[in-house]
């Protein structure tokens, strides 16, 4: 990776040579370097494996500008540049922004914040500077307690138990420094964390069981990690041979990982002000209404103490700051970026998509704090264009109730712990999805965890506000949970669904 100091020398050097350009009205730079480790788990006793693979990355370091035409406010051109921070490529790329010139008549021009934020960048934490190695001993530590609980606790399976160990330890890391003509000062952030996440399976008792972490810290990635192994395989080995419940509606509690999986795949994508502005939200027409439990609120948090992902600025050098979604039930704030922060709040049909609870005070909500150009692992890269994203999304649960509360209030149904593969049925406004109930899973009887669910047995086949508008109970605390592929970190709590229909896989 590169410095920051490399960073903020480069930016200030293009942000003069642009400034010099007479045919243009406003211009950005937005440079970045950023790295993703990963030490991928690959353990299986009855072939030869690795154990754990060579440790791979992927790195990217490049600058984008964006240029407006100082005849035409709405004509706006971008180009990337990919590895060669030099003053030779910045004319290049230059030369493509102009050829790239498109007439925009919905360009609000380029983000405005003048006044200088705080001169230092948030401070490194200690995985910025940390190597691969932390992440190597992390697996395999995973790798060796994950076969030491299965040798320990493994009931009589023959010679062939098909016991495997996959998934993967990965380091997130990225820097960013942004100068343009609507800045006074160059503004600069990073930022790292670290996921992980282990499956372990016993194909000779058809079970599986799962184990994930996340933070922001050498301290937790050596507390945390190491036990992912042993938990993993310990519910796989509780899950053998379950379950297959029929086909009906049952009362549902719904463990932290498919609570945040519904919430990123179904929720967060309609509380942003692109979705609202395309009629695409499943939301759409109700903000300001009431479209939770009372008992909820949801909040992204970029300085969250105790969050994976800290962030001080956006990319598009605006302060990164707290957005409250959803606050006693009811929808009150919207995440986005600056272009259709604009798009919403000059929207002539605004009043139809935000709806009669809206109270008009659109600038005051719509905020752009929350635009950032992210790659597929979440990181910031230079080669996207900014959108709406969360960060560390927080539910909590007012009156919340201890585990051994959820499961009284219950009574008969079922315990999900994960799902996958959630995805929305007629699109994201219908609010419909469906997901597969894919382990760490039981029933529950007379308000008791009573036996194991087969995984991959029964999906969910639900509206999201049978999830979040019609709940039993919720937990007291918010526990991390990491959804694969997502930019943001989730921390949620267990929450008890009333009526959830539930089908076997298979089924018609």
């Amino acid at each position: 990776m590169l410095a920051l100091n490399q960073l903020k020398t480069f930016a200030r050097q293009a942000a003069g040579l642009i400034a010099g350009e007479r045919d243009l009205a406003a211009f950005e730079i937005y440079c970045s370097t950023s790295e993703h480790i990963v030490a991928r788990l690959n353990y299986t006793p009855d072939i030869p494996c690795s154990g754990v693979e060579e440790l791979k990355s992927l790195n990217a370091d490049g600058f984008a500008i964006r240029i407006v035409s100082a005849t035409n406010p709405c004509a706006t051109g971008v180009a990337f540049e990919a590895g060669d921070l030099s003053l030779d490529s910045v004319r290049s790329a230059l030369v493509r922004a102009r050829r790239a010139m498109v007439v925009d008549p919905q360009f609000p021009g380029l983000p405005a914040k003048p006044r200088r934020l705080a001169a230092n960048p948030q401070a490194a934490n200690d995985l910025m500077r940390a190597g691969g190695a932390p992440i190597v001993a992390a697996a395999w530590r995973i790798v060796r307690d994950a076969a030491d609980a299965f040798a320990r606790g493994v009931p009589e399976v023959g010679d062939d138990p098909g016991f495997i160990v996959g998934g993967d330890v990965s380091l997130i890391r990225d820097r960013v420094a942004i100068a343009g003509s609507n800045f006074d000062d160059l503004r600069a952030d990073q930022s790292a964390h670290f996921t992980a996440s282990v499956t372990a399976l016993v194909e000779s008792l058809e079970a599986k069981g799962t184990a994930s972490a996340i933070g922001a810290s050498l301290a937790e990635l050596r507390r945390v990690v190491p036990t992912l192994g042993r938990n993993a395989v310990e519910r796989a080995l509780r899950s053998g041979r379950g379950e297959r419940p029929a086909a009906g509606e049952y009362r549902v509690l719904l463990g932290p990982q498919p609570v945040a999986e519904i919430l990123n795949y179904m929720v967060m994508g309609s509380l942003t002000t692109g979705a609202f502005h395309a009629a695409s939200s499943a939301y759409h027409g109700r903000f300001g209404a009431r479209v939770m439990d009372g008992r909820l609120s949801i909040a992204d948090e970029p300085a969250l103490a105790r969050g994976a992902l800290r962030r001080r600025i956006t990319c598009e050098g605006l302060p990164a700051r707290r957005a409250q979604l959803i606050e006693g039930g009811r929808l009150v704030g919207l995440l986005s970026d600056f272009y259709d922060a604009h798009r919403l709040a000059t929207d002539p049909d605004r009043a139809e998509k935000l709806g009669p609870h809206w109270d008009g005070d659109a600038a005051a909500k719509f905020g752009a704090h929350s635009g950032y150009r992210l790659g597929e692992g979440g990181e910031r890269r230079f080669d996207a264009n900014p959108s709406a994203a969360g960060t560390n999304v927080v539910m909590r649960a007012r009156d919340g109730l201890d585990e051994r509360g959820l499961l009284r209030s219950v009574g008969d149904g079922i315990y999900v712990g994960r799902v996958w593969y959630t995805y929305p049925i007629n699109g994201q406004r219908a609010g419909q999805f469906t997901c597969t109930v894919s382990g760490d899973s039981y029933l529950i009887r007379n308000g008791e965890i009573a036996a194991p669910l087969a995984p991959n047995s029964i999906r969910i086949n639900a509206h999201i506000d049978q999830v979040f508008d019609a709940i039993v109970a919720a937990g007291r605390r918010s526990h991390p949970a990491l959804i694969w592929g997502s930019p943001e970190a989730y921390y949620v709590p267990a929450i008890v669904a009333d009526k959830l229909a539930l089908a076997p896989v298979g089924a018609q």
